[in-house]
This record gives structure tokens, C-alpha cells and sequence, in this order.
């Protein structure tokens, strides 16, 4: 298991190089600046004699539909879920998902899956905008699966050698930051996204994941 310097250390290798990344696309950037001051500098990047970023919406408060979740071995859509737990996702704390230790108990691992098959190429980014009580490595992955079927999307990413794991970083923050999780060496495909809400100190408070080209 990874130490906080580690955490750390890799923290400050994927900052200093989105703000390369952001330098070279025109964009004024510092590697000494903060994660949560660089990620929304990626909206600056001028679009004149080229074709607008797309982007893939794979939750917001406004795009909550194919979202499910395994929890004491059963999977329950959102709607079901909230329906029973609605301090979960409510409007009570805007639509975010939360993956509260009151809620699930403590160290719980939530795998979470969007029944949505998006198309990822290794140029693309993930933006996962959320606050987390603990700096830590997380869990994100895709799978490729025949089904849609969420149970058999979930059962995949726990089986080792049908998934790809991506690099998810929790940081500490008391108000929502975003981070980047790129895509490199993805081979280009259909995949459906999986995630993980741990229970344990980072129990983060998710409030969108999008995918941008």
C-alpha cells in the first residue's frame, strides 16, 4: 500500500504536468498552482481554428439516470437506493452521491457503475468533481461488457483481468475540488465506467464525473 508521501508525490507529478499540458494549449498555467485552480483552466483552452472539446456526461445532478451501486451484495439503481437511503443523493446536498460512513457503515467499498456505454480513446480525460475527507489512492475502471446489465458490469470490474484500472486520487479538500484522470495507453473501445466510494476517512461526496475529448 502507498504512503501519503506517495500519494503526495504523485499529486504534484499529474499537476505539474496539467499545467504543461494547459501551457501548451495556450493557457497561461503554473506547476506551483493548486489542483483545484488548474483543472477548470482546462475550459480556457481556445477553440478558434479547431472543433469545440466534446464531452460525455457520466453524472451530474442533472444526468443521474443508469447509475447503480452493490451494497451488501445487492445492486440497486439510484432511484431504489435513494428511495430507502435518500440522505444518498437528494436535494438536500445538491444531487452529489455520498458515500457516508452513517450511511454504509464504516469501510464499506461501494462499487458504483454508470449502465451507459461511453466510447474512450486514450486522448480523453475523466473530470471527477467532489470533496474527500482524506488524501488516497481510489478505485476507477473500465469495462468492456456484452451486457448492460449493471450486475454484470460490477461483477467485471472486481474480477481480475476484465477491467482497466485508471489513476483516481482523493484530495483532501472541505469544498469540492476536480481532478483529471487520463485515459493514455486506453486502447480505443466502448467501455462502461466503474467507481468506488470507500467508507473509510475519504468517504468523498461525489458531484460529477464527466469525460472530455
Amino acid at each position: 500500500m502507498a504512503s501519503i508521501s506517495q500519494y503526495l508525490a504523485e499529486l504534484d507529478k499529474q499537476r505539474d504536468r496539467l499545467a504543461a499540458n494547459l501551457t501548451a494549449m495556450g493557457v497561461s498555467a503554473a506547476s506551483d498552482e493548486k489542483l483545484n485552480t488548474l483543472v477548470p483552466k482546462v475550459l480556457q483552452i481556445p477553440q478558434s481554428g479547431g472543433t469545440a472539446p466534446s464531452k460525455a456526461v457520466v453524472y451530474s445532478a442533472e444526468n443521474r439516470d443508469g447509475i447503480y451501486l452493490k451494497y451488501r451484495d445487492a445492486v440497486y439503481s439510484l432511484d431504489e437506493f435513494t428511495a430507502e437511503n435518500n440522505a444518498f443523493c437528494s436535494a438536500d446536498n445538491e444531487y452529489a452521491l455520498n458515500y457516508s460512513i452513517s450511511i454504509f457503515g464504516w469501510d464499506t467499498q461501494v462499487y458504483t457503475c454508470c449502465t451507459r456505454s461511453i466510447s474512450i480513446e486514450s486522448s480523453m480525460q475523466i473530470a471527477m468533481r467532489f470533496i474527500a475527507g482524506s488524501a488516497e489512492s481510489g478505485i476507477m475502471r473500465l469495462v468492456q461488457s456484452e451486457s448492460s446489465n449493471p450486475a454484470d458490469i460490477i461483477t467485471a470490474a472486481q474480477t481480475e483481468d476484465n477491467y482497466i484500472d485508471l489513476s483516481l486520487q482523493w484530495i483532501y479538500s472541505d469544498d469540492y475540488v476536480t481532478t483529471l484522470t487520463p485515459c493514455e495507453n486506453v486502447t480505443a473501445s466502448n467501455y462502461y465506467l466503474v467507481w468506488v466510494g470507500r467508507t473509510n476517512n475519504s468517504r468523498p461526496l461525489i458531484k460529477s464525473i464527466e469525460i472530455y475529448h
